[in-house]
């Protein structure tokens, strides 16, 4: 789930370099915040709300349910994992992978499906692929994923929006608190604590 919740707020924002003539808008020209709801196989669902500053390129993800977020730079493809109980940003080999699969968004395909309405909304569904991701979206016409369903190595998940808000994103809050320390974990750490 971890993963198709950053690909939610990341993947599908990313390509700014993909061929207009093929590929939708993939990244809003303005601030937006989406509270989003993961499904995934034998798992209850999990609410997300993801924040996106047009500005800097950079947003975040909060997991209400953990009391963690996490913070993607997308200019520069890094992703970090904010605990605030114990003041420290954590990074680890499988967060770090995340970025990978981020910039392989920007060879993506895109194939038009239809349309849909989402959380009052409309938006065209797409069918995804790429080389590490396989599903679909549904974008509105100002880049904003209302939806994603699909699966990687991990497995498989929904995100589907449940509201939509135009908001400023203070920039304070898309980077890690001062006087967080930053501590590195082995692979798979993140993974068995969220219980991937």
């Amino acid at each position: 789930i971890m993963g198709l919740a950053l690909l939610t707020g990341a993947m599908l924002f990313y390509p700014r370099g993909a061929d207009a003539a093929i590929t939708p808008k993939l990244l809003p020209d303005r601030d937006v915040k989406v509270q989003y709801t993961v499904t995934a196989p034998g798992q209850l669902p999990h609410d997300y709300d993801l924040a996106f500053s047009a500005e800097s390129e950079r947003l975040r993800i909060d997991d209400p349910r953990r009391g963690l977020w996490f913070l993607v730079d997308l200019r520069d493809s890094r992703v970090a994992m904010v605990v605030p109980q114990m003041r420290v940003v954590v990074t680890d080999p499988d967060v770090a992978n995340l970025a990978a699969i981020l910039k392989s968004a920007k060879t993506a395909r895109f194939t038009p499906l239809g349309e849909a309405t989402i959380a009052g909304l409309p938006c065209r569904r797409y069918l995804v692929l790429s080389k590490q991701v396989t599903g679909t979206t549904c974008l509105t016409r100002n880049g904003i994923a209302l939806a994603v369903s699909g699966k990687d190595s991990h497995g498989s998940a929904r995100v589907v929006a449940e509201s939509v808000t135009e908001a400023t994103v203070p920039v304070g809050s898309l980077v890690p608190p001062p006087g967080f320390s930053t501590i590195a974990l082995p692979r798979g750490t993140i993974a068995a604590l969220l219980g991937r």
